[in-house]
Protein backbone atom coordinates (compact mmCIF):
# COMPACT_ATOMS: atom_id res chain seq x y z
CA UNK A 1 0.00 0.00 0.00
CA UNK A 2 1.54 3.28 -1.04
CA UNK A 3 1.49 5.99 1.56
CA UNK A 4 0.07 9.36 0.64
CA UNK A 5 2.53 11.15 2.93
CA UNK A 6 5.55 10.43 0.69
CA UNK A 7 7.74 9.49 3.66
CA UNK A 8 6.34 12.14 5.98
CA UNK A 9 3.88 9.70 7.53
CA UNK A 10 6.43 7.47 9.24
CA UNK A 11 6.41 9.32 12.56
CA UNK A 12 3.99 11.39 14.60
CA UNK A 13 6.67 14.05 15.04
CA UNK A 14 7.58 14.52 11.35
CA UNK A 15 6.11 17.53 9.60
CA UNK A 16 5.50 17.59 5.85
CA UNK A 17 6.81 20.59 3.88
CA UNK A 18 3.39 22.23 4.16
CA UNK A 19 3.31 21.82 7.96
CA UNK A 20 1.01 18.80 8.24
CA UNK A 21 1.50 15.78 10.50
CA UNK A 22 0.05 12.85 8.58
CA UNK A 23 -0.03 10.44 11.54
CA UNK A 24 -2.31 12.86 13.40
CA UNK A 25 -4.56 13.16 10.36
CA UNK A 26 -4.74 9.36 10.01
CA UNK A 27 -5.69 9.04 13.69
CA UNK A 28 -8.40 11.68 13.29
CA UNK A 29 -9.88 9.82 10.31
CA UNK A 30 -9.86 6.56 12.29
CA UNK A 31 -11.78 8.24 15.12
CA UNK A 32 -14.32 9.69 12.66
CA UNK A 33 -14.96 6.23 11.19
CA UNK A 34 -15.11 4.42 14.54
CA UNK A 35 -18.32 3.27 16.15
CA UNK A 36 -19.74 4.48 19.44
CA UNK A 37 -18.88 2.96 22.82
CA UNK A 38 -20.77 3.82 25.98
CA UNK A 39 -20.27 2.98 29.64
CA UNK A 40 -22.99 3.49 32.24
CA UNK A 41 -22.51 3.29 35.99
CA UNK A 42 -25.50 2.19 38.05
CA UNK A 43 -26.11 1.04 41.62
CA UNK A 44 -25.70 -2.63 40.75
CA UNK A 45 -22.63 -2.31 38.54
CA UNK A 46 -21.61 -1.08 35.12
CA UNK A 47 -23.12 -1.50 31.66
CA UNK A 48 -20.85 -1.39 28.60
CA UNK A 49 -22.41 -0.91 25.16
CA UNK A 50 -20.87 -0.72 21.71
CA UNK A 51 -22.26 -0.05 18.28
CA UNK A 52 -22.11 -3.22 16.21
CA UNK A 53 -20.62 -2.40 12.81
CA UNK A 54 -21.81 -4.07 9.64
CA UNK A 55 -19.14 -6.64 8.95
CA UNK A 56 -18.32 -8.99 6.15
CA UNK A 57 -20.25 -12.27 6.46
CA UNK A 58 -17.03 -14.18 5.80
CA UNK A 59 -15.55 -13.12 9.15
CA UNK A 60 -15.49 -15.67 11.93
CA UNK A 61 -18.06 -15.17 14.69
CA UNK A 62 -16.65 -13.34 17.74
CA UNK A 63 -13.51 -12.34 15.82
CA UNK A 64 -14.46 -8.70 16.13
CA UNK A 65 -15.52 -8.50 19.77
CA UNK A 66 -15.54 -4.99 21.17
CA UNK A 67 -16.28 -5.68 24.85
CA UNK A 68 -13.58 -7.58 26.73
CA UNK A 69 -13.01 -8.80 30.27
CA UNK A 70 -9.71 -7.64 31.76
CA UNK A 71 -10.01 -9.48 35.09
CA UNK A 72 -12.77 -10.33 37.56
CA UNK A 73 -13.22 -6.67 38.49
CA UNK A 74 -12.74 -4.80 35.23
CA UNK A 75 -13.66 -4.78 31.58
CA UNK A 76 -13.24 -2.54 28.58
CA UNK A 77 -15.23 -1.48 25.54
CA UNK A 78 -13.08 -0.63 22.52
CA UNK A 79 -13.89 1.21 19.35
CA UNK A 80 -11.80 1.95 16.29
CA UNK A 81 -9.49 -0.60 14.73
CA UNK A 82 -10.02 -4.08 16.19
CA UNK A 83 -6.29 -4.86 16.12
CA UNK A 84 -5.51 -1.72 18.14
CA UNK A 85 -8.20 -2.68 20.64
CA UNK A 86 -6.71 -6.15 21.03
CA UNK A 87 -3.31 -4.64 21.80
CA UNK A 88 -4.81 -2.37 24.45
CA UNK A 89 -6.77 -5.26 25.99
CA UNK A 90 -3.68 -7.48 26.11
CA UNK A 91 -1.65 -4.71 27.75
CA UNK A 92 -4.43 -4.05 30.28
CA UNK A 93 -4.55 -7.76 31.15
CA UNK A 94 -0.77 -7.79 31.68
CA UNK A 95 -0.99 -4.73 33.93
CA UNK A 96 -3.89 -6.24 35.90
CA UNK A 97 -1.97 -9.47 36.33
CA UNK A 98 1.13 -7.61 37.55
CA UNK A 99 -1.00 -5.56 39.94
CA UNK A 100 -2.55 -8.70 41.46
CA UNK A 101 0.90 -10.23 42.01
CA UNK A 102 2.14 -7.30 44.10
Amino acid sequence: MASSGSGYDLSSSTFSPDGRIFQIEYASKAVENAGTALGLKCRDGVVLCVEKPLLNKMLLPNSSRRIHTIDTNSGVAVTGFISDGRQIVNRAREEASNYEET
